[in-house]
């Protein structure tokens, strides 16, 4: 037998290797995706409320509440000059939420992210851990110009 090849324990070896770095390396990846769209969402919010910021500046309160970021703030008058692309959506695809001050608080805006499971949780205050796959499910609020519930960062 002067065949070459491999025997049939080598292949399975190989395959059980392979095995093994993609069950180490699948997990990494899926986090590593909900990871960057959660960046992406903070990063589109950090650029709405700097266009919010200025226009406080121009005209001294906030602009109108509306129920979802499309109806408050997607305006001919508000896109081009205060912000060139208004993202509406985040990293997983729900509306944007944006709420404004009423009565004396002008000035007080908020823009909601639902997270990957598009639900309000109701979340108190503060920042949160991301340590497991289910934490991209939490919110992200940023009001007045700073996040008020958001993924805490390594530092």
């Amino acid at each position: 037998m002067n065949k070459r090849g491999f025997t049939l324990i080598e292949l399975l070896i190989v395959v059980a290797v392979i095995g093994i770095i993609a069950a180490i390396a699948i997990p990494n990846l899926l986090v590593a995706l909900q990871k960057s769209k959660q960046k992406a969402t903070m990063a589109d919010i950090t650029s709405i409320g700097a266009a919010i910021e200025s226009y406080i500046v121009d005209w001294a309160f906030a602009p109108a509440q509306g129920a979802i970021l499309i109806t408050a703030l997607d305006h001919g008058w508000f896109r081009p000059f205060y912000i060139k692309i208004l993202p509406l959506r985040d990293g997983w695809g729900t509306l944007f939420s944006y709420a404004a001050g009423e009565g004396g608080e002008h000035d007080f805006y908020s823009i909601y992210s639902w997270g990957r499971n598009g639900i309000d949780d109701g979340l108190g205050h503060g920042e949160y851990p991301v340590v497991a796959l289910s934490d991209f499910n939490k919110d992200i609020v940023y009001c007045n110009g700073r996040f008020t519930i958001s993924p805490r960062v390594k530092r």
